[in-house]
């Protein structure tokens, strides 16, 4: 279970009284609990939404947004502004590699954030999504996200994208997506896999656009592809049900 808690640690601020072996092969093996600890987390927030939103559904806004990121501890968000600070200067590979791993961040991360902060909260103060609706969105942008790491190489300069990669073994990735597909064809409406679907396509897209940018996909690029999928996912599933 050591590659579980190494997930659990990795993706999530719960307080986990395990000492982890925190190594390349563990790392690769922890990948496969990605999507399923997303869903806890997705069954979480949308379990505080349902709560408030019949009382103040904008209150239930912000309360699902700080239940998500105090979750997360926003993970990914450090790599979605990094990623809109490189790709969005339009320079060369070399500059937009220095200005990703520049600590400061820039106006295109700033209008970044406050794009996607404004996006899935205007989802979640207008529709209310169940508990279980909400665990597959998480899911599906995990599973997006994974596809890019098991399938794309990553950019020399991504440290963390390497440990992660090196040990993966994308076999598991099929059977992450049938417990997945099997999931939501049981307990939920087979129009339902339409999101795992357009996380896929959408993490393949954002991945060729990083492998002509810095060569590769780094730590930075799969966070904004979690970031930007899950948005997606939001606006995708609040447009279908308004």
């Amino acid at each position: 279970m050591n590659s579980f808690f190494l997930a659990l640690q990795f993706l999530t601020r719960f307080p986990i009284p395990y000492e982890t072996n925190f190594n390349e092969s563990e790392a690769g093996k922890s990948l496969f609990w990605f999507p399923f600890i997303s869903a806890f987390m997705g069954f979480l927030v949308g379990c505080a939404q349902n709560i408030t939103f019949p009382i103040a559904p904008q209150v239930s806004g912000f309360v699902a947004l700080m239940v998500l990121y105090l979750l997360n501890g926003g993970l990914h968000l450090d790599g979605l502004a990094d990623t809109a600070d490189g790709f969005l200067s339009y320079r060369d590979r070399d500059e937009t590699l220095r200005i990703m791993h520049d600590s400061t961040i820039g106006t295109y991360g700033v209008v970044a954030l406050v794009f996607l902060l404004l996006g899935e909260y205007a989802v979640f103060s207008s529709v209310m999504i169940s508990p279980v609706n909400l665990a597959i969105l998480l899911a599906s942008s995990r599973i997006g996200v994974l596809f890019s790491i098991y399938f794309f190489p990553t950019a020399t300069s991504s440290t963390l994208g390497n440990f992660f990669k090196q040990k993966s073994k994308p076999l598991s990735y099929i059977f992450q997506w049938v417990m997945l597909s099997g999931a939501i064809l049981i307990i939920r409406k087979p129009q339902m896999i339409l999101f795992p679907i357009v996380a896929l396509l959408f993490s393949y897209f954002f991945s060729r656009v990083s492998m002509k940018k810095i060569g590769g996909v780094s730590g930075d690029v799969y966070g904004a592809i979690m970031e930007l999928s899950t948005l997606l996912l939001l606006l995708i599933y609040g447009g279908w049900m308004a």
